[in-house]
C-alpha cells in the first residue's frame, strides 16, 4: 500500500509539473523559441552571504545576446520557396501574407545573419550593469578584469557592450581582453562530426524520430499557406518547413527593426510541439543523456578546468578580480550540465518527462550567463562560493549548511573529479 501511494504521490508531482510548465509556455509564446528565447531580467530576491563574507572575485561565462538566425540559407530558403510559390498561383491570401513577410525578413536579414541585434548589445549592457551594481567590491578602483572571447563577431560585440558597460560606471578597472583560436579549446570546444555520430545511432535517434513523428504535424499550416496539395507534395518538405520556420521565427523577438514575426502561422499547440522536440534535441545533443552516452556534455572539461585553475589563481593572489568569458549556447549548455547545476542535471530516456524538468529556454535563452562568486572573510580561511546561472541562485549536488553558498574546497574537489574522469 505504500509502495502504491507513493507511485501515486510521484505520478501526480510528474503530471502537475508536466502542466505547469506547458502552461509558462502557452502563456508566453516566445519561451517555446527554445535557445532563441529573449533574455529577461531577473526578479527574484537573492541571499545574504554569511556574516563577515565580502565577495572578492567573480568567473563568469556569457553566451552573446540576441541575433539574426545563423543561417543566410533559411532566409533565402523562404524567399525562394515564396516566391515559386506565388508564381504559380497556389497561395492562400493568408499564405501571401506571409510571404510578404518572408520577402521582407530576408531583405532585413540580408549579409546579417547571425550578427548581434541591438538587442543584443542591450542584454550585455544590462547584465554588466547589474554585476558592477551587485559587487562593486569586485570592480572597486583599478581592479583586473581578464577577458577571453570566441572568435565570433556576436561574441566580440557582446564582450564589447558588457565591458563598454563596466567601464562606463568604473573607468579606472583594467581589462586586458583577447579573442583567438587558440581559446576555443575551452571557449567551445564542441565537435559537432562527433554529436552527429552519436545522434545518428539507433539508441537515440529510433525514439527521438517516435517522438518528432508524434509531436510535428505541418498538414493544417500546409493548408492554411496553400491552396494546392499536390504542389505542396511535390515541391515542399512540409516537415522541414515547419521546423525551419519554428527556429526564424523564434529569432523575431530579438530583431528590433521589424513589426511582424510568424507567430499567428502556428497554432499554439504546433509552437508547444515543435518546442518539445527541439528541447529534447539539445538535450540530446548536449545534455546528460543516456541516449547519446552524454558525448556533448563532456565537451566542456576543458572550460571546466579552465573555471577551476583561473579561480585558484585569483584566490592565491594573481591580482584578477573577475574573469569573463563570452561564447555560445554549444559552451554553456555542457558546462551546466557537466556542473550539475539545479535544473540542468537531469538523467532520463523519457522525453516526455524531459519537458517537465529540463528546459532549454530557462539554461541557454540569448544572452545566458553563468556567474561564479567567491567570497571571503577575514575571520575565516574558508573561502564560499556562490553560483547564479541567469542571474538566478543555483544549487549544486554538493552538501552544505548554507546553501546557496558553498566551501570552495569542497565544490573544486568535486569538479575537479569530473574533470579528471
Amino acid at each position: 500500500m505504500k509502495k502504491l501511494t507513493l507511485f501515486l504521490s510521484l505520478l501526480i508531482a510528474v503530471v502537475s509539473s508536466a502542466q505547469s510548465v506547458k502552461e509558462e509556455l502557452y502563456a508566453d509564446h516566445n519561451k517555446m523559441g527554445d535557445n532563441h528565447f529573449a533574455y529577461q531580467v531577473p526578479t527574484e530576491k537573492y541571499t545574504p552571504a554569511p556574516k563577515g563574507y565580502k565577495p572578492v572575485y567573480i568567473s563568469h561565462y556569457g553566451r552573446h545576446g540576441s541575433r539574426y538566425h545563423w543561417s543566410a540559407d533559411d532566409y533565402k530558403y523562404f524567399n525562394d520557396l515564396f516566391k515559386k510559390a506565388d508564381s504559380a498561383g497556389v497561395l492562400t491570401d493568408f499564405g501571401k501574407s506571409v510571404a510578404d513577410r518572408a520577402y521582407r525578413l530576408y531583405d532585413d536579414a540580408y549579409l546579417r545573419a547571425g550578427d548581434l541585434t541591438q538587442t543584443g548589445r542591450r542584454q550585455h549592457a544590462a547584465i554588466a550593469e547589474r554585476m558592477v551594481k551587485k559587487y562593486p567590491e569586485i570592480f572597486q578602483g583599478k581592479a583586473q578584469i581578464d577577458v577571453s572571447i570566441s572568435t565570433s563577431q556576436r561574441c566580440i560585440m557582446s564582450m564589447d557592450a558588457f565591458c563598454s558597460q563596466v567601464k562606463a560606471m568604473r573607468p579606472d578597472v583594467n581589462i586586458t581582453a583577447e579573442s583567438s583560436k587558440r581559446l576555443m579549446y575551452f571557449i567551445c570546444n564542441d565537435s559537432w562530426d562527433t554529436i552527429c555520430r552519436v545522434m545518428d545511432d539507433t539508441l537515440w535517434s529510433n525514439p527521438y524520430s517516435a517522438f518528432h513523428e508524434k509531436y510535428v504535424h505541418p498538414e493544417r499550416m500546409m493548408k492554411s499557406l496553400f491552396t494546392d496539395s499536390v504542389y505542396v507534395a511535390q515541391h515542399i518538405n512540409s516537415v522541414e518547413f515547419m521546423r525551419k520556420l519554428h527556429e526564424v521565427n523564434g529569432t523575431m523577438q530579438g530583431i528590433d527593426d521589424l513589426d511582424f514575426d510568424f507567430d499567428d502561422v502556428f497554432t499554439a499547440d504546433e509552437l508547444y510541439g515543435c518546442w518539445l522536440v527541439q528541447n529534447a534535441w539539445w538535450y540530446g545533443a548536449y545534455g546528460n543523456c543516456p541516449l547519446t552516452r552524454n558525448r556533448g556534455m563532456l565537451f566542456a572539461k576543458n572550460l571546466l578546468t579552465h573555471f577551476l585553475d583561473e579561480a585558484d589563481k585569483a584566490l592565491d593572489g594573481n591580482g584578477v578580480s573577475a574573469t569573463l568569458r563570452f561564447g555560445h549556447d554549444t559552451g554553456l549548455l555542457p558546462l551546466c550540465c557537466l556542473m550539475q547545476l539545479e535544473g540542468c542535471n537531469v538523467k532520463t530516456t523519457d522525453f516526455e518527462y524531459l519537458s517537465t524538468v529540463w528546459c532549454d529556454f530557462k539554461i541557454i535563452p540569448m544572452g545566458a550567463n553563468l556567474q561564479v562568486v567567491f567570497y571571503k572573510s577575514k575571520k575565516s580561511d574558508v573561502v564560499l562560493v556562490k553560483f547564479l546561472l541567469n542571474e538566478k541562485e543555483v544549487d549544486l549536488p554538493i552538501h552544505s549548511d548554507i546553501a546557496p553558498y558553498y566551501k570552495w574546497n569542497d565544490v573544486e574537489q568535486f569538479y575537479r573529479n569530473i574533470a579528471n574522469q
